[in-house]
Formats: structure tokens, C-alpha cells, sequence
């Protein structure tokens, strides 16, 4: 049972979620903050449903079709656990929040960046000049890469043929992404935009992309610990060794702008990337031990 769980854990979690989200529906329909974001949401499970039946039957006559599917499969969790975010304000995670009586905890970090920063990071880069709007549409392009990483990572080892090294990634981000939404669930934080500063608007915030994808997808207390800084870190964390050494630079350097737009654009307290830059560890740790034991030679 012990071999079983340690090598169908990423399967086995993935169903577990999708059947709770098939669940759920019937009682707690999703709500959309615009017709658009039904349809786009429609659209994308139609498609991927009727892709996925196509492609099931298409491998029963074909080789290249059933390799195809393996891709599928052996990306699926990872895909179904970074799209999984959308589920925690669609199907009103924020209700859970509300029975267990956990109030925000906005003021907390507020208060821890001000012991630890003596104001929070944000300011230090609007004082610094580095709130200009070029350099926030940088720091936003950054901030858009964090979902497909992980994707790319899993697809990078499963066409070099390094099965175990992909299995280490795969189970690493199903454990980091949903033990992060349960965080969000239990330790609700909104991040700094949700707290009126002096300071101006930031250009992002008044474009109609930004709005729909806020009114739409975004949870709203998706702060701590942040899941931006996290994730791309444990990413060169595993995979040190891994990579040539100029492509581990660019993604060093890739991971360092990352969380540096999590700062700049508001988004997070720097006491929420703290907390990412610790949480890989233990996820690490957790990952490593729950992968099967590889055969004596």
C-alpha cells in the first residue's frame, strides 16, 4: 500500500481534487464576475475534454498517438494543479475561511515588514524610482511567467528521457501548489493592493486584461506564502545538476525577477516571500521522501 501511494501520490491527489471539484458544482456553482469569464472557462474544459477523447481513441490505432498521450498524462497533474487556482474563488474557498472564523491577516504582515523593513518593499522601490511604468510592464511580463514554468520544466526532462528527474519535479509542484491553497484557505492575506497607499495606481491595474483576470480567477487571499517565489526557486533548487550551466543562470536570473515583481507590483509583502523562500524546503524534503525507492542495483 506504502509503494502504491509513494508512486500514484500525483495521480492519486489530482483525482481526489477534480472529483471534489465535480462535487461541489451541483451545490456551489461558480460565479463569474462577467459573462466572459463563463465562456472563456466553458471553452477551455470543452476542449480539453473533447481533445483528450479524441486523443484516447486516436491511440488505440496509433503509435504516435499513444505516445501523445503519454505526454498528456504524465503533464496532466501538474497542469490540472496550476490551473487548480482558479477553483479556490469559483467554487468560494473564502466561505471555508469564514466558517472557521480566521479573520485577514493583512495587518499581521503589514506589521511584520515594517519590523523587518522598516516600511514595506514596495516603498523602498517607489523611493528608489523603480516604479516607472516601463519598468513595471517588465516586472509584469515576469510576473505572467510564473504558471507555465513548472509546465515547461515537466515537458524540458520528459523529452530528454530523465523520468526520474520529471517525477521529482511533477510530485514537487502538486505538493507546493495545493498545500499552498490550503495555506490560503487557513492564513488569508490579501497582499498590499488591497490597502490604500499614497501612492498612484500602477499601470496594470487599469488594464482590461488585469481586470478581467482579477474579477474573474484571482483569489483573493492568495498571499502568504507566496506561491511566485516559492515555486521558480524550488525549481533550481531540484533541478541543480540538472541543467546546463548557462540555462541555470538564466533561470537564476529569471527566478530572482520573478520575485522581485511580487514586490513591485503590490502583489506581496516581503514577509510573504520570506515565507516562499522557506517553504521550499520542507516541500523539497517532502517530495524527495515520497517518491518511490529507487530498485538496489
Amino acid at each position: 500500500m506504502v509503494n502504491f501511494l509513494r508512486r500514484y501520490l500525483d495521480e492519486l491527489l489530482t483525482g481526489s481534487f477534480l472529483c471534489l471539484i465535480f462535487l461541489l458544482v451541483p451545490f456551489y456553482p461558480p460565479e463569474f464576475a462577467t459573462p466572459g469569464g463563463r465562456a472563456l472557462a466553458q471553452w477551455v474544459l470543452r476542449s480539453a475534454f473533447l481533445l483528450f477523447v479524441l486523443l484516447l481513441v486516436a491511440a488505440r490505432f496509433n503509435s504516435r498517438a499513444r505516445g501523445l498521450l503519454r505526454i498528456v498524462l504524465e503533464v496532466a497533474p501538474v497542469v490540472v494543479a496550476v490551473l487548480g487556482y482558479v477553483s479556490l474563488k469559483l467554487m468560494h474557498a473564502f466561505a471555508v475561511t469564514a466558517w472557521l472564523g480566521i479573520q485577514s491577516k493583512d495587518p499581521w504582515m503589514m506589521a511584520a515588514d515594517i519590523a523587518l523593513f522598516g516600511k514595506t518593499p514596495y516603498l523602498w522601490l517607489a523611493q528608489w524610482g523603480l516604479d516607472s511604468r516601463l519598468f513595471l510592464q517588465v516586472m509584469s511580463c515576469f510576473y505572467g511567467l510564473y504558471p507555465f514554468m513548472p509546465i515547461l520544466a515537466v515537458i524540458w526532462f520528459l523529452f530528454r528521457g530523465d523520468t526520474a528527474q520529471l517525477r521529482l519535479v511533477r510530485r514537487t509542484m502538486v505538493i507546493s501548489l495545493f498545500a499552498g491553497y490550503c495555506c490560503y484557505i487557513l492564513v488569508p492575506v490579501s497582499g498590499p493592493l488591497s490597502i490604500a497607499t499614497p501612492i498612484a495606481p500602477i499601470f496594470i491595474q487599469s488594464t482590461l486584461t488585469y481586470t478581467f483576470l482579477m474579477g474573474n480567477f484571482r483569489y483573493a487571499f492568495d498571499c502568504f506564502p507566496s506561491l511566485h517565489t516559492a515555486n521558480p526557486w524550488l525549481l533550481v533548487w531540484i533541478c541543480r545538476g540538472k541543467f546546463p550551466r548557462w540555462f541555470m543562470a538564466v533561470a537564476i536570473a529569471v527566478c530572482s525577477c520573478i520575485t522581485l515583481s511580487t514586490i513591485a507590483l503590490r502583489m506581496h509583502y516581503g514577509i510573504d516571500d520570506i515565507a516562499g523562500l522557506v517553504w521550499l524546503f520542507p516541500i523539497a524534503f517532502l517530495a524527495r521522501k515520497t517518491l518511490p525507492r529507487a530498485p538496489a542495483q
